[in-house]
């Protein structure tokens, strides 16, 4: 998928300006006394514009411990590539994986093909819209329990900027597995930043995995909120 992207990459016009934007959010809650709790939320996203092609770069990792013991292990990241076809279509390519232990999932990779489709575009209100599909291979925790199948995707993604450095995000994401229909897995999360000062802001972060087929002993919804700072370079 990587290769598909830089090949892409070669291919394209080289008039366009190059831009490059970098943020990280971080977060950390420390606890003694009755109860030791330690949690770290960790993100970032980096973009960059070139060759009439805009290229996202995210990761992330949620871990936490009580007492002692490891009760949050999630970790994400994704590659993501994408070229206008017209003032309000695109092209995407994009692969992805996680590994969340704690919903039986040792690692998990998902490259993608698909069109976005711009379906609001204002000067304060975006909505966006996704449709594609891939391959996932999926390896478990328990042994004999990993899968590979078709998969296809369906998203919206929506933002509202609330000021001149606030913003308000939404996003809603459908998996379904074209092998077994049970297995169908939707992603949601609500953001809301607000500036501090100049490059900083504070962040909260509401998330929802929903897994209509968990691995077997898990439940099917994993909710996460995370509260930090956001760093912009």
């Amino acid at each position: 998928m990587i290769t598909l992207l830089l090949a892409m990459s070669a291919l394209a016009p080289a008039d366009t300006v190059k831009t490059v934007k970098f943020t990280v959010d971080a977060g950390f809650v420390n606890t003694t006394g009755n109860t030791e709790i330690t949690s770290v939320n960790l993100g970032n996203k980096l973009e960059a514009t070139q060759r009439g092609w805009k290229f996202t770069q995210t990761g992330g990792v949620v871990y936490g411990k009580n007492d002692g013991e490891v009760n949050t292990s999630l970790w994400l990241a994704s590659l993501r590539g994408a070229r206008d076809l017209s003032a309000k279509v695109s092209l995407f390519v994009v692969t992805e994986f996680d590994r969340n232990t704690f919903a039986g999932i040792s690692s998990r990779y998902a490259p993608q093909l698909g069109i976005a489709a711009k379906l609001v575009d204002a000067e304060k209100d975006k909505l966006r819209a996704e449709v594609g599909g891939g391959y996932t291979w999926q390896n478990a925790v328990a042994v004999g329990e990993s899968a590979e199948f078709a998969a296809g995707r369906g998203a919206l993604l929506y933002a509202r900027q609330l000021g001149p450095k606030a913003s308000f995000g939404q996003t809603l994401e459908f998996l379904p597995n074209f092998k077994t229909s049970d297995d169908l897995r939707i992603n949601s999360e609500t953001a809301l930043t607000a500036p501090l000062a100049s490059g900083v802001a504070m962040k909260a972060s509401y998330v929802i995995r929903y897994d209509g087929l968990p691995e077997t002993g898990f439940r099917k919804t994993d909710r996460i909120l995370t509260t930090g700072l956001q760093l912009a370079f």
